[in-house]
């Protein structure tokens, strides 16, 4: 019901329009009295206000008629009395609004043609300026092509000149050339026919010295061999004759110290058989001399074992039986032997020790081994065999240590 009576107040208030319209035509060059960009209606106008305004508004928007067409009453006062109904509905602002939103839509759609218009223009100026640029690019093109050719042109030339003048300069400078070889090749023969005039004179005079020194040397030669032959001779007397002197003085020499030696030898050997002191001196200091000799020997020998063992003693060796001293060996003999007699009266040996040690657990075949290795020590021990290094080999913390050293610590009570 209300959508009837809205759409009845909307053909009323068209209707008011076009007669308001048909009864004040306006001209396109009149000036409009209804603003189209004006604001909501203020709140304190009147609806017959509103229907001004709207009538004024169709009226500009229809076409223009003639000024002398006729005038109805009839229409007139059907209009006015529609525009009081309406204006007397209840419905007529929100005709009004709808009416004043459909301006503002055709507005705005009057809007984006107009940025459509001036878009497609911008293109247009777009199009213009590309062409114009593209003339003037093709423009710029042709001209650098021309000047392009026209240097290529010059180039061309003066590359063609500069070939002119390289092909004139290069026969200019092979006949230079020409003339400068036939002129050192007729240089060249007058030196060589002037050289072997020189060498052909210089081998003739070369020739002629050479027959001179030859029989200089010749003649030379048989005087220095005659002289040398009668000194050789004389010579050869006078060194047979030295040699024989020298032989003689030697021999004489060698006899005369040979019997001064003998001579003082027997008289030494009989001074010593003839005096009995002297030969009890004599054989006692060779005797000290020789027992003097031998004992700074041994003990010189001994003396650099000790020091060796000593100074060649490892840092990692803490436990060892061998003394330290060379009196210490009288004292471990003395505890072995008394050890012994211990041992013989039921002390147990080092594999009973082993066995009874209750910090070492070992692996079966591990512990037979170590038994055998005990025996083996103990032997080694009664018997005075040299001992035989052990190996113990194993990762850190599982007893080598400990076993090693209890077999050491057991073997000196062996039996």
């Amino acid at each position: 019901m209300p959508a009837s009576k809205l759409s009845s107040c909307l053909a009323v208030a068209a209707a008011v329009a076009s007669l308001s319209t048909a009864s004040n035509r306006a001209f396109a060059d009149a000036p409009s009295r209804f603003s189209f960009f004006s604001s909501s209606p203020q709140p304190t106008s009147s609806g017959n206000d509103e229907a001004e305004q709207t009538a004024d508004a169709q009226k500009s928007r229809e076409p223009e008629e003639p000024r002398g067409s006729g005038f109805d009453p009839e229409a007139l006062e059907r209009a006015a009395k529609a525009l009081r109904e309406f204006n007397s509905s209840r419905h007529a602002r929100e005709a009004f609004d709808i009416m004043r939103k459909q301006e503002q839509t055709r507005l705005a759609e009057l809007d984006v043609e107009k940025v459509h218009y001036e878009a497609i223009q911008s293109q247009v100026d777009v199009e213009r300026q590309r062409k114009l640029a593209e003339e003037h690019r093709n423009l710029v093109q042709q001209k650098a092509q021309a000047r392009a050719q026209g240097l290529r042109n010059e180039d061309e030339l003066a590359r063609k000149r500069l070939q002119t003048d390289h092909e004139a300069q290069r026969r200019h400078n092979t006949e230079l050339v020409k003339m400068q070889e036939e002129s050192s090749i007729r240089k060249e023969q007058a030196r060589r026919s002037t050289e072997e005039q020189i060498q052909a004179q210089q081998r003739l005079t070369e020739k002629e010295r050479a027959e001179i020194e030859r029989e200089t040397i010749r003649v030379k030669a048989m005087a220095e061999a005659e002289g040398r032959a009668h000194e050789a001779k004389l010579t050869e007397d006078h060194n047979r004759r030295m040699l024989i002197e020298r032989i003689n003085g030697e021999r004489e020499k060698w006899l005369a110290a040979i019997n001064t030696t003998f001579s003082h030898i027997e008289e030494g050997v009989r001074s010593l058989l003839t005096d009995r002191n002297k030969l009890v001196m004599t054989v006692g200091g060779a005797t000290a001399l020789a027992a003097g000799i031998y004992t700074t020997r041994e003990g010189a020998r001994v003396t650099w074992g000790y020091v060796n063992r000593i100074l060649g003693q490892p840092s990692l060796i803490r436990e060892s039986s061998i003394g330290k001293f060379p009196w210490s060996g009288l004292l471990s003999q003395a505890m072995n032997k008394v050890i012994r007699n211990k041992t013989s009266a039921g002390t147990a040996g080092p594999v009973e020790a082993i066995k009874n040690n209750g910090d070492i657990i070992l692996h079966p075949s591990l512990q037979r081994r170590i038994q055998h290795l005990a025996k083996a020590t103990a032997n080694t021990k009664i018997h005075q065999a040299p001992f035989r290094n052990m190996l113990f080999y194993g990762p850190p913390g599982t007893g080598k240590t400990m076993v090693a050293r209890e077999i050491a610590r057991k073997s000196v009570w062996c039996s």
